[in-house]
């Protein structure tokens, strides 16, 4: 992963009452205040750092927003991989409008791919680096899966990045930073931990055993503090370790793998929130929250944000955060990831409305006051990882979470069950819903099925698999939520 710094927002803008079941799925019906300012970085990101003969995003652009053209007008594949993930949660928040931006964009990655794997830029003869290839394919993954269900492609691609990391592993399953570095003993956080999320991600739905037992694998050898990667003491992860003379080290090759990032450990929760759910063992959740609560320790105070920079956590811990209370429902996870996104929002925007972006802690961690601030220049980075974090708090805030059963809706949401769904999915409200109309939109708002209401269950067998909103409407009454057809 190169080096960058980023940072933006826009003018404003006044927080409308949905007008439609298209936008969002807020208690009031009037437009989630995340939804708001995730959809305005977003929407600056499309306008000012799109680069349209390519279909991808430069890396920076100057105080003045006028794009800096370097690198064949595209920026490296690491602030790319960022960019596909803020594009993700927007289509996940509002499928309508995001949804194919983040299609065009994941199969236009195509153009950083050299020799069968990810290149770090589009330049002819860029080197190529493990823990990028690893990130670009995770990436891919969470898109196929989480909004894009129907485009294989993506789920094809994906595995070039895991594929390419899995090939390299030594005989502990170390894997390096770059190829130069095959045969040190290296054991890189980044190329080893997420090629096993990418794996238990693929075990959620593969008949393959091999995948499970590939994460359940890493899990144990990362997890071990005797590799010396997580420190026993403070349950965070280093940058890497190596093992030579029969023993593990954090230092080797003239380089020291010592050191806390929170892009390190918050994968790894995640990976522990993954084989608990495969699993039902109880003791990845319990490691899980160790780590989670060693992080939150690390670098979060409340009313004061996130002692972290974007790309090398922040957006990480929000979205680690979230993902855990949607497993264990434990409030205190939401509300940390909600204060950090709030503070963002407040204080982290400078003057030209640009989020922190720089690599240094001085100047680039969430927990600064940068609203008086001019910007000499923005990077794309950096704001790709503000939007993915506040648009992540914006879809679990939007939408009630996915169960099997009913759980009480609030007065004036809309549960649906099961989600994923096959054939038949059942509605829920806090009232009868009698009389009206039900109406079906796809990802890209358009209407797809209508039916009068008789009951509370609805027949979408005959809808292809994807992500689709559900509008209940009658009179001035309208509900919406959101379901994935299996």
């Amino acid at each position: 992963m190169k080096c960058y710094s980023t940072t933006f927002f826009g003018k404003r803008r006044i927080a409308l009452l949905v007008a439609s079941c298209l936008l969002t799925v807020s208690t009031t019906f009037g437009q989630n205040k995340y939804q708001v300012a995730g959809e305005a970085i977003l929407d600056k990101l499309n306008t000012k750092f799109y680069n349209a003969s390519k279909q991808l995003y430069v890396e920076q652009v100057d105080g003045n927003e006028n794009i800096i053209v370097e690198r064949g007008g595209a920026s490296y594949v690491w602030p790319a991989s960022h960019m596909l993930r803020a594009l993700r949660y927007g289509a996940l928040a509002n499928p309508a409008k995001y949804t194919a931006r983040l299609k065009s964009y994941a199969y236009a990655l195509d153009q950083y791919r050299q020799n069968g794997k990810y290149a770090s830029d589009i330049v002819p003869g860029a080197d190529p680096l493990y823990d990028d290839n690893a990130i670009v394919g995770l990436a891919l993954m969470d898109a196929y899966q989480q909004v894009l269900p129907a485009e294989t492609g993506l789920y094809e691609r994906s595995l070039i990045g895991l594929n390419y990391c899995l090939n390299a592993r030594d005989a502990n399953w170390g894997v390096p930073q770059k190829e130069s570095e095959l045969g040190w003993g290296k054991f890189y956080s980044q190329a080893t931990i997420l090629p096993a999320l990418h794996c238990a991600l693929i075990a959620k739905n593969s008949p393959d055993p091999q995948y499970l037992d590939i994460a359940k694998q890493y899990y144990e050898k990362i997890n071990n503090v005797s590799w010396k990667l997580r420190d026993g003491n403070t349950n965070l992860l280093n940058q890497f370790s190596f093992y030579s003379n029969n023993g593990w080290s954090l230092t080797g090759h003239g380089e020291n793998g010592a050191g806390y990032r929170a892009y390190q450990t918050t994968p790894n929760i995640q990976l522990a929130l993954k084989l608990h759910q495969l699993t039902g063992d109880s003791r990845y959740l319990d490691d899980a929250t160790v780590m989670a609560d060693a992080c939150l320790k690390q670098w979060y105070t409340p009313g004061k944000g996130v002692r972290e920079i974007s790309f090398w956590g922040g957006s990480d811990m929000v979205e680690m955060l979230v993902d855990f209370y949607e497993v264990d429902r434990n409030p205190k996870w939401l509300m940390a990831a909600r204060n950090m996104v709030d503070y963002l929002i407040d204080y982290g925007r400078d003057q030209l409305g640009y989020y922190p972006g720089s690599y240094n802690d001085a100047d680039g961690t969430w927990n600064l006051d940068r609203r008086y601030l001019f910007p000499a220049s923005i990077q794309m980075m950096g704001q790709a990882c503000a939007a993915a974090a506040i648009l992540r708090v914006a879809h679990v805030t939007n939408t009630p979470l996915a169960t099997k059963n009913p759980s009480a809706a609030k007065s004036s949401e809309l549960a649906v069950f099961p989600n994923p769904v096959g054939n038949q999915l059942s509605l829920q409200a806090s009232h009868k819903l009698a009389g009206g109309q039900v109406t079906v939109c796809n990802s890209l708002g358009q209407i797809v099925l209508t039916a009068p209401v008789y009951g509370t269950s609805l027949d979408v067998s005959a809808l292809a698999p994807g992500v689709y909103i559900v509008c209940w409407s009658s009179g001035q009454q309208r509900l919406s939520q959101r379901f994935v057809k299996k």
